[in-house]
């Protein structure tokens, strides 16, 4: 028998998946503001990497070890943001980061 809180933590999911999924649809031709453009470049590189810290420094559970890589790869993410500004290299060598130091030095 499949727990209740497993059913409620799925149905939240596909409900935070879809929202995600229609919102370019429902919003239609709004996005084609150059001032609601601007807002997404603007907030959504900042709210992506206060993501990534709020999780790094909520997963009490993990090792010394892997916090440490959590912690270089969080750093690479925000220093690469702040010298290019572009969200795909940001995430992009703050993972790469985070996954060399948790499996070269720390295996």
């Amino acid at each position: 028998m499949v727990s209740q809180s497993v059913v409620v933590a799925a149905v939240l999911m596909g409900v935070a998946t879809a929202g995600v999924r229609f919102l370019p649809f429902l919003l239609g031709n709004r996005l084609s503001d150059p001032a609601l453009r601007r807002l997404f470049a603007e907030l959504f590189p900042p709210a992506v990497l206060a993501v990534l810290i709020a999780y790094m420094a909520v997963g009490g559970e993990a090792s010394a070890g892997v916090q440490v890589a959590q912690a270089a790869g969080a750093t690479v993410t925000v220093a690469a943001h702040l010298a290019f500004r572009n969200l795909l290299v940001s995430v992009g060598s703050g993972t790469a980061v985070c996954m060399l130091v948790q499996n070269l030095w720390l295996a």
